[in-house]
Protein backbone atom coordinates (compact mmCIF):
# COMPACT_ATOMS: atom_id res chain seq x y z
CA UNK A 1 0.00 0.00 0.00
CA UNK A 2 1.19 3.37 -0.64
CA UNK A 3 1.82 6.17 1.95
CA UNK A 4 -1.35 8.11 1.05
CA UNK A 5 -3.11 5.34 0.67
CA UNK A 6 -2.18 3.94 4.65
CA UNK A 7 -2.55 7.73 5.27
CA UNK A 8 -6.08 7.64 3.73
CA UNK A 9 -7.00 4.61 5.86
CA UNK A 10 -5.56 6.21 9.15
CA UNK A 11 -7.36 9.35 9.08
CA UNK A 12 -10.95 7.20 6.92
CA UNK A 13 -12.99 8.24 10.46
CA UNK A 14 -12.85 11.83 9.38
CA UNK A 15 -15.37 11.39 6.07
CA UNK A 16 -19.14 10.57 6.35
CA UNK A 17 -20.22 8.15 4.00
CA UNK A 18 -22.14 10.87 1.72
CA UNK A 19 -18.84 12.90 1.71
CA UNK A 20 -16.78 9.82 1.18
CA UNK A 21 -18.51 9.30 -2.28
CA UNK A 22 -17.42 11.97 -3.54
CA UNK A 23 -13.62 10.76 -3.37
CA UNK A 24 -11.40 10.81 -6.34
CA UNK A 25 -7.94 9.83 -6.81
CA UNK A 26 -6.42 12.41 -9.32
CA UNK A 27 -2.63 11.70 -10.68
CA UNK A 28 0.37 13.46 -11.48
CA UNK A 29 3.85 12.57 -12.65
CA UNK A 30 5.19 12.18 -9.36
CA UNK A 31 2.77 12.72 -6.53
CA UNK A 32 -1.01 10.94 -6.10
CA UNK A 33 -2.74 13.64 -4.10
CA UNK A 34 -6.35 13.32 -2.24
CA UNK A 35 -8.77 15.76 -3.67
CA UNK A 36 -11.85 16.25 -1.64
CA UNK A 37 -14.39 17.93 -3.92
CA UNK A 38 -16.50 20.46 -1.59
CA UNK A 39 -17.60 24.08 -1.39
CA UNK A 40 -16.54 24.31 2.11
CA UNK A 41 -12.42 24.83 2.85
CA UNK A 42 -10.94 22.24 5.28
CA UNK A 43 -8.01 20.30 6.16
CA UNK A 44 -6.82 16.61 5.61
CA UNK A 45 -3.85 15.11 6.35
CA UNK A 46 -1.68 14.11 3.80
CA UNK A 47 2.01 12.92 3.49
CA UNK A 48 3.10 14.28 0.30
CA UNK A 49 4.55 18.10 -0.36
CA UNK A 50 2.92 20.41 -3.56
CA UNK A 51 0.33 22.49 -4.80
CA UNK A 52 -1.92 21.67 -7.44
CA UNK A 53 -4.76 23.18 -9.22
CA UNK A 54 -7.62 21.52 -10.65
CA UNK A 55 -10.77 23.19 -12.24
CA UNK A 56 -11.23 25.72 -10.26
CA UNK A 57 -10.25 23.74 -7.04
CA UNK A 58 -7.10 24.73 -4.86
CA UNK A 59 -5.59 21.88 -3.09
CA UNK A 60 -2.46 22.95 -0.61
CA UNK A 61 0.28 20.89 0.65
CA UNK A 62 2.15 22.36 3.11
CA UNK A 63 4.40 20.87 5.95
CA UNK A 64 2.89 17.53 6.27
CA UNK A 65 -0.76 19.22 5.93
CA UNK A 66 -3.46 19.42 3.10
CA UNK A 67 -5.58 22.59 2.92
CA UNK A 68 -7.82 22.88 -0.65
CA UNK A 69 -10.90 25.35 -1.00
CA UNK A 70 -13.13 26.49 -4.26
CA UNK A 71 -11.37 29.17 -6.62
CA UNK A 72 -13.83 32.42 -7.60
CA UNK A 73 -13.26 31.31 -11.04
CA UNK A 74 -12.82 28.32 -13.33
CA UNK A 75 -9.13 29.89 -14.23
CA UNK A 76 -6.56 26.91 -14.69
CA UNK A 77 -4.59 29.08 -11.94
CA UNK A 78 -5.42 31.07 -8.97
CA UNK A 79 -5.84 33.79 -7.96
CA UNK A 80 -2.21 35.32 -6.51
CA UNK A 81 -4.22 36.01 -3.65
CA UNK A 82 -5.00 32.62 -2.97
CA UNK A 83 -1.58 31.32 -4.26
CA UNK A 84 0.35 33.27 -1.92
CA UNK A 85 -1.66 32.77 0.90
CA UNK A 86 -3.03 29.26 0.70
CA UNK A 87 -0.50 27.48 2.50
CA UNK A 88 1.13 29.93 5.36
CA UNK A 89 -3.14 30.17 6.15
CA UNK A 90 -3.03 26.39 6.42
CA UNK A 91 0.22 25.99 8.34
CA UNK A 92 -1.21 28.61 11.42
CA UNK A 93 -4.45 26.47 11.48
CA UNK A 94 -2.44 22.98 11.75
CA UNK A 95 -0.58 24.57 14.74
CA UNK A 96 -3.51 26.06 16.54
CA UNK A 97 -2.04 29.40 16.41
CA UNK A 98 1.22 28.37 18.08
CA UNK A 99 4.60 29.82 17.31
CA UNK A 100 6.28 27.72 14.35
CA UNK A 101 9.77 26.73 15.93
CA UNK A 102 12.51 28.28 14.36
CA UNK A 103 14.49 27.19 11.12
CA UNK A 104 17.31 25.17 11.48
CA UNK A 105 19.59 27.18 9.25
CA UNK A 106 18.78 30.58 10.77
CA UNK A 107 21.98 30.86 12.49
CA UNK A 108 23.80 29.93 9.40
CA UNK A 109 22.57 33.42 7.81
CA UNK A 110 25.28 36.44 8.19
CA UNK A 111 23.20 39.45 8.51
CA UNK A 112 24.07 42.63 9.91
CA UNK A 113 21.93 43.15 13.48
CA UNK A 114 20.93 46.42 14.26
CA UNK A 115 18.33 48.52 16.77
CA UNK A 116 17.09 50.94 14.03
CA UNK A 117 13.94 50.66 12.99
CA UNK A 118 13.03 48.83 9.60
CA UNK A 119 10.32 51.41 9.37
CA UNK A 120 9.94 55.10 8.97
CA UNK A 121 6.76 55.45 11.47
CA UNK A 122 6.77 58.85 11.00
CA UNK A 123 3.55 59.18 12.46
CA UNK A 124 5.03 58.67 16.26
CA UNK A 125 8.68 59.65 15.69
CA UNK A 126 7.97 62.86 14.01
CA UNK A 127 6.48 64.32 17.00
CA UNK A 128 9.51 62.81 19.41
CA UNK A 129 11.78 64.46 17.45
CA UNK A 130 9.98 67.83 17.17
CA UNK A 131 9.89 67.52 20.92
CA UNK A 132 13.53 67.33 21.48
CA UNK A 133 14.34 70.01 19.42
CA UNK A 134 12.05 72.08 21.29
CA UNK A 135 13.30 70.57 24.46
CA UNK A 136 16.78 70.47 23.62
CA UNK A 137 16.60 74.80 22.20
CA UNK A 138 18.03 73.09 19.35
CA UNK A 139 17.48 76.02 17.09
CA UNK A 140 18.83 78.62 19.42
CA UNK A 141 22.25 76.39 20.20
CA UNK A 142 22.60 75.74 16.72
CA UNK A 143 22.68 79.72 15.64
CA UNK A 144 24.61 80.29 18.52
CA UNK A 145 27.25 77.96 17.76
CA UNK A 146 27.49 79.75 14.15
CA UNK A 147 30.31 82.11 14.36
CA UNK A 148 29.47 84.51 10.85
CA UNK A 149 27.30 87.46 9.86
CA UNK A 150 23.92 87.86 10.85
CA UNK A 151 21.36 86.67 8.20
CA UNK A 152 17.64 88.06 9.09
CA UNK A 153 14.87 86.80 7.39
CA UNK A 154 11.73 88.94 7.43
CA UNK A 155 8.43 86.88 8.37
CA UNK A 156 5.26 88.64 5.78
CA UNK A 157 2.55 87.38 8.64
CA UNK A 158 -0.15 85.25 7.75
CA UNK A 159 -3.95 86.06 9.02
CA UNK A 160 -4.97 84.92 12.36
CA UNK A 161 -8.36 84.65 10.52
CA UNK A 162 -8.83 80.83 10.41
CA UNK A 163 -6.96 77.19 9.77
CA UNK A 164 -3.52 76.82 7.55
CA UNK A 165 -3.72 75.95 3.52
CA UNK A 166 -1.82 75.04 1.14
CA UNK A 167 -0.07 78.33 0.75
CA UNK A 168 0.72 78.81 4.59
CA UNK A 169 2.61 75.71 4.38
CA UNK A 170 4.24 76.44 0.70
CA UNK A 171 5.41 79.96 2.72
CA UNK A 172 6.76 78.89 5.64
CA UNK A 173 8.35 75.78 4.25
CA UNK A 174 10.45 77.79 1.54
CA UNK A 175 11.81 80.19 4.08
CA UNK A 176 12.62 77.25 6.18
CA UNK A 177 14.74 75.56 3.31
CA UNK A 178 15.99 79.31 3.01
CA UNK A 179 16.82 79.77 6.92
CA UNK A 180 18.22 76.16 6.96
CA UNK A 181 20.67 76.46 3.82
CA UNK A 182 22.02 79.94 5.89
CA UNK A 183 22.54 78.04 8.94
CA UNK A 184 24.88 75.33 7.12
CA UNK A 185 26.57 78.14 5.57
CA UNK A 186 27.44 79.37 9.03
CA UNK A 187 25.50 82.40 9.32
CA UNK A 188 23.91 83.17 12.94
CA UNK A 189 19.92 83.50 11.49
CA UNK A 190 17.24 85.28 12.80
CA UNK A 191 13.76 84.42 12.17
CA UNK A 192 11.11 85.73 14.40
CA UNK A 193 7.91 84.37 13.19
CA UNK A 194 4.46 86.96 13.39
CA UNK A 195 1.10 87.17 12.29
CA UNK A 196 -1.46 89.93 11.75
CA UNK A 197 -3.80 90.87 14.01
CA UNK A 198 -6.05 93.52 12.77
CA UNK A 199 -8.09 93.70 9.90
CA UNK A 200 -11.42 93.25 8.32
CA UNK A 201 -10.80 89.65 7.80
CA UNK A 202 -10.48 88.74 11.26
CA UNK A 203 -13.89 91.07 12.38
CA UNK A 204 -15.81 88.97 9.41
CA UNK A 205 -14.86 85.48 11.01
CA UNK A 206 -15.93 86.86 14.50
CA UNK A 207 -19.45 88.38 12.91
CA UNK A 208 -20.26 85.00 11.01
CA UNK A 209 -19.89 83.39 14.34
CA UNK A 210 -22.69 85.62 15.93
CA UNK A 211 -27.03 85.40 14.82
CA UNK A 212 -28.23 88.32 13.81
CA UNK A 213 -29.73 89.45 17.07
CA UNK A 214 -26.43 89.33 19.06
CA UNK A 215 -25.22 91.62 16.11
CA UNK A 216 -27.16 94.50 17.13
CA UNK A 217 -26.23 95.00 20.08
CA UNK A 218 -22.60 94.83 19.02
CA UNK A 219 -20.31 98.21 19.74
CA UNK A 220 -17.70 98.61 18.12
CA UNK A 221 -15.46 98.29 21.38
CA UNK A 222 -17.12 94.81 21.99
CA UNK A 223 -16.15 93.36 18.80
CA UNK A 224 -12.61 94.62 18.98
CA UNK A 225 -12.36 92.99 22.31
CA UNK A 226 -14.02 89.93 20.10
CA UNK A 227 -12.00 89.93 17.91
CA UNK A 228 -8.42 90.32 19.74
CA UNK A 229 -9.67 86.84 21.76
CA UNK A 230 -10.46 85.51 18.32
CA UNK A 231 -6.81 86.33 17.05
CA UNK A 232 -5.21 84.53 19.69
CA UNK A 233 -6.69 81.93 19.79
CA UNK A 234 -6.41 81.39 15.83
CA UNK A 235 -2.66 81.84 16.84
CA UNK A 236 -2.05 79.34 19.02
CA UNK A 237 -3.58 76.84 16.56
CA UNK A 238 -1.42 77.89 13.68
CA UNK A 239 2.02 78.24 15.56
CA UNK A 240 1.02 74.26 16.95
CA UNK A 241 0.71 73.19 13.01
CA UNK A 242 3.67 75.36 12.00
CA UNK A 243 5.66 73.29 14.66
CA UNK A 244 4.35 70.71 12.89
CA UNK A 245 5.65 71.14 9.28
CA UNK A 246 9.01 71.35 11.62
CA UNK A 247 9.42 74.82 11.38
CA UNK A 248 12.39 76.53 13.19
CA UNK A 249 11.92 79.93 14.63
CA UNK A 250 11.71 81.73 17.64
CA UNK A 251 8.42 80.41 18.54
CA UNK A 252 9.08 81.90 22.33
CA UNK A 253 8.97 85.47 20.94
CA UNK A 254 6.39 85.87 18.09
CA UNK A 255 5.47 89.36 17.07
CA UNK A 256 1.36 90.41 17.14
CA UNK A 257 0.52 93.06 15.75
CA UNK A 258 -2.28 93.46 18.36
CA UNK A 259 0.74 93.61 21.27
CA UNK A 260 1.09 96.92 22.65
CA UNK A 261 4.62 96.85 22.32
CA UNK A 262 3.98 96.61 18.83
CA UNK A 263 1.15 98.73 18.63
CA UNK A 264 3.47 101.69 20.08
CA UNK A 265 6.66 100.92 17.86
CA UNK A 266 3.86 101.53 15.17
CA UNK A 267 2.66 104.65 15.94
CA UNK A 268 6.10 105.55 16.40
CA UNK A 269 7.50 105.33 13.18
CA UNK A 270 4.13 106.26 11.97
CA UNK A 271 5.07 109.33 13.79
CA UNK A 272 8.69 109.83 12.53
CA UNK A 273 7.29 109.38 8.00
CA UNK A 274 5.02 112.30 9.26
CA UNK A 275 7.61 114.87 10.17
CA UNK A 276 10.06 113.84 7.93
CA UNK A 277 7.08 114.32 5.02
CA UNK A 278 6.27 110.98 3.73
CA UNK A 279 2.60 111.09 5.40
CA UNK A 280 -0.50 112.83 3.34
CA UNK A 281 -3.78 112.83 2.91
CA UNK A 282 -5.45 111.90 -0.64
CA UNK A 283 -7.64 110.00 -2.62
CA UNK A 284 -7.74 106.63 -4.30
CA UNK A 285 -10.25 104.35 -5.75
CA UNK A 286 -10.88 101.83 -3.83
CA UNK A 287 -13.35 98.08 -4.96
CA UNK A 288 -16.14 97.99 -2.94
CA UNK A 289 -18.52 94.87 -2.98
CA UNK A 290 -22.02 95.67 -2.55
CA UNK A 291 -23.10 92.41 -1.72
CA UNK A 292 -20.79 91.80 1.16
CA UNK A 293 -20.46 95.02 2.17
CA UNK A 294 -16.62 95.19 2.17
CA UNK A 295 -13.48 96.60 0.08
CA UNK A 296 -11.91 94.30 -2.29
CA UNK A 297 -8.30 93.60 -3.12
CA UNK A 298 -7.38 93.86 -7.04
CA UNK A 299 -6.86 90.14 -6.90
CA UNK A 300 -10.58 89.84 -5.74
CA UNK A 301 -11.78 91.12 -8.57
CA UNK A 302 -13.28 89.07 -11.40
CA UNK A 303 -14.18 90.34 -15.18
CA UNK A 304 -16.70 88.18 -17.13
CA UNK A 305 -14.66 87.44 -20.31
CA UNK A 306 -17.56 87.83 -22.87
CA UNK A 307 -18.58 91.15 -20.97
CA UNK A 308 -18.40 94.43 -23.54
CA UNK A 309 -19.15 97.11 -21.63
CA UNK A 310 -20.83 100.51 -23.47
CA UNK A 311 -18.71 103.21 -23.65
CA UNK A 312 -19.74 107.37 -23.05
CA UNK A 313 -19.02 110.68 -23.53
CA UNK A 314 -19.61 113.14 -20.65
CA UNK A 315 -19.34 116.76 -19.76
CA UNK A 316 -17.76 118.50 -16.52
CA UNK A 317 -18.92 121.91 -16.45
CA UNK A 318 -15.81 124.17 -14.93
CA UNK A 319 -16.76 126.60 -12.19
CA UNK A 320 -13.34 129.13 -12.06
CA UNK A 321 -10.05 128.87 -13.91
CA UNK A 322 -6.91 128.41 -12.60
CA UNK A 323 -4.23 130.99 -11.74
CA UNK A 324 -1.61 129.82 -14.26
CA UNK A 325 -3.96 130.17 -17.04
CA UNK A 326 -3.63 134.04 -16.94
CA UNK A 327 -7.73 134.68 -18.17
CA UNK A 328 -7.18 132.30 -21.69
CA UNK A 329 -10.52 130.88 -20.31
CA UNK A 330 -12.67 133.72 -18.79
CA UNK A 331 -14.56 134.62 -21.44
CA UNK A 332 -16.00 130.64 -22.11
CA UNK A 333 -17.53 131.14 -18.60
CA UNK A 334 -19.94 130.17 -17.30
CA UNK A 335 -20.70 127.41 -20.01
CA UNK A 336 -16.86 126.12 -20.38
CA UNK A 337 -16.79 122.29 -19.71
CA UNK A 338 -14.43 119.31 -20.02
CA UNK A 339 -15.21 116.79 -22.45
CA UNK A 340 -13.89 113.16 -21.62
CA UNK A 341 -14.87 109.49 -23.01
CA UNK A 342 -14.95 106.32 -20.56
CA UNK A 343 -15.59 102.36 -21.63
CA UNK A 344 -16.11 102.07 -17.31
CA UNK A 345 -19.34 104.19 -16.66
CA UNK A 346 -20.63 103.22 -13.86
CA UNK A 347 -17.51 105.03 -12.07
CA UNK A 348 -18.47 108.30 -13.15
CA UNK A 349 -21.11 108.58 -10.11
CA UNK A 350 -17.58 108.84 -8.22
CA UNK A 351 -15.57 110.35 -10.37
CA UNK A 352 -13.64 113.64 -8.45
CA UNK A 353 -11.08 115.11 -10.82
CA UNK A 354 -10.63 115.18 -14.90
CA UNK A 355 -6.95 114.21 -15.63
CA UNK A 356 -4.82 116.26 -18.38
CA UNK A 357 -1.38 116.32 -19.87
CA UNK A 358 0.53 118.85 -18.64
CA UNK A 359 2.31 118.65 -22.14
CA UNK A 360 -0.52 118.11 -24.46
CA UNK A 361 -2.40 121.16 -26.59
CA UNK A 362 -5.71 121.28 -25.93
CA UNK A 363 -8.64 123.23 -27.69
CA UNK A 364 -12.01 125.39 -26.67
CA UNK A 365 -14.79 124.28 -29.57
CA UNK A 366 -18.13 125.53 -30.23
CA UNK A 367 -20.91 123.92 -30.85
CA UNK A 368 -21.96 126.06 -34.73
CA UNK A 369 -24.17 123.18 -36.28
CA UNK A 370 -26.36 120.01 -35.76
CA UNK A 371 -25.20 117.60 -38.88
CA UNK A 372 -29.15 115.34 -38.75
CA UNK A 373 -27.96 112.06 -38.74
CA UNK A 374 -24.29 112.21 -39.98
CA UNK A 375 -23.29 111.07 -36.96
CA UNK A 376 -21.12 107.97 -36.70
CA UNK A 377 -22.10 106.85 -32.98
CA UNK A 378 -24.20 104.06 -32.22
CA UNK A 379 -27.27 104.17 -30.28
CA UNK A 380 -30.42 106.10 -30.10
CA UNK A 381 -29.17 109.54 -32.31
CA UNK A 382 -31.62 111.48 -29.11
CA UNK A 383 -28.82 110.08 -27.17
CA UNK A 384 -26.09 111.21 -28.43
CA UNK A 385 -23.85 113.77 -26.99
CA UNK A 386 -24.44 115.90 -30.58
CA UNK A 387 -28.44 116.02 -30.25
CA UNK A 388 -27.42 116.94 -26.68
CA UNK A 389 -25.49 119.61 -27.22
CA UNK A 390 -27.93 121.30 -29.84
CA UNK A 391 -30.55 121.06 -27.75
CA UNK A 392 -29.05 122.26 -24.70
CA UNK A 393 -27.92 126.35 -24.88
CA UNK A 394 -25.00 127.23 -26.44
CA UNK A 395 -21.50 125.49 -24.42
CA UNK A 396 -17.77 125.21 -24.93
CA UNK A 397 -15.69 122.42 -24.28
CA UNK A 398 -12.54 121.38 -23.83
CA UNK A 399 -11.15 118.51 -25.65
CA UNK A 400 -7.41 117.45 -27.38
CA UNK A 401 -6.71 119.69 -30.37
CA UNK A 402 -5.80 116.34 -32.46
CA UNK A 403 -9.44 114.45 -31.64
CA UNK A 404 -11.81 117.63 -33.16
CA UNK A 405 -12.19 116.22 -36.72
CA UNK A 406 -12.94 112.65 -35.35
CA UNK A 407 -15.28 114.14 -32.60
CA UNK A 408 -17.24 116.05 -35.64
CA UNK A 409 -17.92 112.53 -37.31
CA UNK A 410 -18.70 110.82 -33.90
CA UNK A 411 -21.32 113.60 -32.70
CA UNK A 412 -22.66 114.85 -35.61
CA UNK A 413 -21.98 118.35 -35.30
CA UNK A 414 -20.10 121.30 -36.91
CA UNK A 415 -17.44 122.25 -34.15
CA UNK A 416 -15.16 125.70 -34.46
CA UNK A 417 -11.94 126.00 -32.40
CA UNK A 418 -11.91 129.10 -30.27
CA UNK A 419 -8.38 128.77 -28.75
CA UNK A 420 -5.98 126.51 -28.12
CA UNK A 421 -4.33 125.73 -24.69
CA UNK A 422 -1.46 123.30 -22.99
CA UNK A 423 -2.78 120.97 -20.05
CA UNK A 424 -0.74 122.69 -17.82
CA UNK A 425 -2.50 125.94 -18.52
CA UNK A 426 -5.27 123.47 -17.11
CA UNK A 427 -3.81 122.47 -13.42
CA UNK A 428 -5.90 122.76 -10.69
CA UNK A 429 -9.18 123.71 -12.19
CA UNK A 430 -12.36 123.56 -10.22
Amino acid sequence: MSLLRKSLAANSSIFTPSEAATVAMIHSSSHRVLLRRSSSSSLRTATSAGLFYRRGVVFSLFNNVTHYSTSSSDDFFPSSKQRSRGPVMAAKKASGGEKQEEGKYKHTVDLPKTTFGMRANALVREPEIQKLWEDNQVFKKVVDKNDGEIFVLHDGPPYANGDLHMGHALNKILKDIINRYKILQNYKVHYVPGWDCHGLPIELKVLQSMDQEARKDLTQSKLRAKAAKFAKATVKSQMASFKRYGVWGDWDRPYLTLDPEYEAAQIEVFGQMAFQGYIYRGRKPVHWSPSSRTALAEAELEYPEGHVSKSIYAIFRLASAPPTSNGLLQEFFPDLCLAIWTTTPWTVPANAAVAVNAKLQYAVIEVQSFLGDASTSSGNKKQRLGHVLKEEKQRFLIVASDLVPTLEAKWGVKLAVKKTLLGSDLENCQ
